[in-house]
């Protein structure tokens, strides 16, 4: 006695299937994007807001003390430092007095001219602004940078946690 498969069930066999290659070149195509843009653009804006070299003065007229994370998105060294400064950020509550900067698309050289020009508080904060440094942090007060932190992804985030704090940035 021989049984008979009908001719549906081959037909929802090749649907599942079919439905199921389709699902999985969806999710792969998914995930590449989402890397890529990943790649492309730092976790820092998801979080803080993003200001552009434009925009510097006019933010200092309106708000007195504010940090100014500055650092290139495309730089993918910097991910999982900024994953965990972000972190840093939201555990100290400064997600309002943060500022990121995108380096990519800005003439490096006309940016830290335009902090050293007009935005130094002494010639000894106009020393250290550099564009040697992948990442930094400027501590703006009263309009002028009054504190300098370069290549901010070499300190550990203790340590960080303490010289922020010790700028008294709330």
């Amino acid at each position: 006695m021989k049984k008979e498969v009908p001719m549906k069930n081959y037909f929802i066999l090749a649907l599942i299937f079919l439905i199921t290659v389709i699902g999985v070149f969806y999710a792969r195509e998914w995930y590449n994007t989402s890397k890529e843009y990943y790649a492309q653009n730092s976790v820092m804006t998801k979080l803080v807001r993003e200001i552009k070299s434009e925009e510097i003065a006019n933010y200092t007229l309106e708000n007195q003390k504010f940090v100014l994370y500055v650092a290139s998105g495309k730089n993918f060294e910097l991910k999982d430092f900024e994953d965990e400064f972000k972190n840093l950020i939201k555990n100290m509550d400064l997600i309002d007095s943060v500022l990121y900067m995108n380096l990519d698309g800005v003439d490096p050289n006309s940016f830290y001219n335009l902090l050293k020009n007009d935005f130094s508080a002494t010639t000894r904060i106009k020393d250290q602004i550099t564009n040697d440094s992948s990442a930094s942090l400027y501590v703006f007060t009263d309009g002028k940078i009054t504190n300098i932190l370069n290549n901010v992804n070499d300190y550990s985030m203790k340590r960080l946690e303490s010289i922020i704090t010790r700028w008294e940035i709330k």
